[in-house]
């Protein structure tokens, strides 16, 4: 994936797309699917965002994608939100290889739930884990099903507060707001309910995934796409500021000097810092500033899971009975966290290496403070006590850590520093800031958001929420045109 060499465009083109990320791409995509001239603007030298790729040492590694959810299945049938991605980009859901999780699991202290890509195996083990709450949990899911968690008008209720009310037993409440929170929380210790709704379907509902290669099975045909619908993107490339006249946008300013008068702007960065480029602190004085981080280790070791007993494809952990999310003040927090065995998807062939991935929350202040070697002692430092802290959870002893570790070939971790490099997202923000924008709209006529502050979250999220807003903004509307 090459960067494209800049065209002869005009310098006021129908759209600009800020952020290449998978939202940027998708947005780009459909609106040059329709004829309108778009510039898409990335600051970094490859796309995808955080779910993004790089290699190290002659191996791949997958930048932010532990499992794609929403996986289609004869359950779901036309309604799979990936299925819909797929015809609005025009994608073929076979190229995409996808491999099903073996199965997951929730693990709070002694207490575990397990899931697969079958609702009624999920069902099964709230049963049989909390028979007395069954009942009250399928009251709970009618609820949901009758809530309009994926209308752009939905109210953003606290999901704690509604599992309080459900009555179910408060472990089981727990267990829930785990997965759900660690996929695309932005709030400290609870998770908005529409946003809740859409990560239970996604995940519980309708399962895990990944594709055989890897994220870039998504970024190439898109790119591919954008280059033969003439699309000019340009990499390395950032936005200094938005300049305004009245209730539009009416100039962007690049790093470079260059200015650019687009229709229509359609921005991936985040409200806070989309608001900042317009020369606010921020574009709402509600807006809140998002600081839930994360520090993510991957471990490439000789063999496969099974060779150590691991099946699982995902385990998210929690220590104790009460799960708390929020920026640690320590360093990193150990209590809670996600292990991925990415090798875990699917029947594959026998390899001679696989890669175990462990994520903690992180605090990002802690992180960007450092001086250059003391962050990369204190990296390696907390690889070793987050693998030995992760591998509690899988079952193992001291003599399985002892293992494994003679095992590793290569380790490699990023901090909510490199997130916050790459995304822009102040204070590396993982999901961005508490305040959500559905719609995409701003106080801008011309200018809308997209992607995490949207608030769709997760690859198959962000992306129909880029799709989204070129529709309904711009493709629907004449705002601009």
């Amino acid at each position: 994936m090459q960067p494209s060499v800049a065209n002869s465009f005009s310098s006021d083109p129908d759209v600009v797309v800020i952020g290449a990320g998978l939202s940027g791409l998708a947005a780009s995509l459909r609106l040059a699917m329709f004829g309108k001239e778009v510039l898409l603007l990335e600051k970094h030298y490859v796309v995808g965002g955080l779910n993004s790729f790089y290699a190290r040492k002659g191996r791949k590694f997958d930048v932010g994608l532990h499992a794609l959810t929403n996986f289609p299945s004869a359950a779901s049938g036309k309604t799979s939100p990936l299925l819909k991605l797929c015809r609005q980009l025009r994608l073929p859901l076979e190229e995409l290889r996808l491999l099903p999780q073996s199965h997951s699991r929730i693990s709070f202290g002694e207490r575990n739930l397990l899931f697969n890509n079958d609702f009624d195996y999920f069902l099964s083990q709230v049963r049989e884990n909390f028979p007395s709450s069954i009942d009250l949990f399928l009251k709970l899911l009618k609820k949901m099903e009758d809530f309009p968690a994926y209308s752009v008008n939905a109210p953003e209720l606290s999901t704690r507060a509604i599992l309080e009310e459900s009555k179910i037993d408060s472990l089981l409440g727990e267990m829930l707001l785990c997965p759900t929170c660690y996929y695309g929380s932005a709030r400290r210790n609870d998770i908005d309910l529409p946003t809740f709704i859409m990560l239970f379907d996604a995940i519980f509902r309708q399962g895990l995934s990944r594709p055989e290669n890897g994220i870039r099975a998504i970024l190439d045909p898109m790119v591919n796409k954008l280059r033969a619908l003439g699309v000019e993107r340009r990499m390395n490339c950032g936005v200094r500021s938005m300049e305004t006249r009245g209730d539009r946008i009416h100039e962007l300013v690049l790093d470079s000097g260059e200015c650019i008068r687009p229709k229509c702007v359609i921005s991936t960065c985040g409200v806070v810092e989309t608001a900042r480029l317009v020369g606010e602190q921020t574009s709402d004085p509600k807006t809140e500033i998002g600081d839930f981080s994360i520090l993510e280790s991957i471990y490439v070791f000789k063999g496969r899971p099974a060779d150590l007993g691991w099946n699982e494809t995902v385990v998210f952990f929690n220590r104790s009975k009460n799960f708390t999310y929020a920026c640690p003040e320590d360093p990193i927090d150990l209590d809670s966290g996600v292990v991925c065995l990415p090798d875990n998807y699917g029947e594959k062939a026998l390899a001679e290496e696989s890669k175990l991935r462990v994520t903690n929350p992180a605090n990002h202040s802690y992180w960007a403070a450092l001086p250059r070697r003391e962050y990369m002692e204190s990296k390696r430092s907390w690889e070793r006590r987050m693998l030995e802290n992760a591998l509690r959870f899988m079952g193992g002893n001291r003599s399985d850590a002892e293992e494994f570790s003679r095992r590793i070939l290569l380790i490699d971790s990023f901090t909510p520093t490199t997130i916050e490099r790459f995304t822009g997202h102040v204070n590396g923000a993982l999901y961005g800031s508490p305040t959500k924008s559905r719609d995409g709209s701003t106080k801008f006529k011309n200018l809308f958001l997209a992607g995490t502050d949207q608030g769709y979250v997760g690859i198959v999220g962000a992306m129909l929420g880029g799709i989204a807003v070129a529709n309904n903004q711009i493709l629907r509307s004449k705002q601009g045109f």
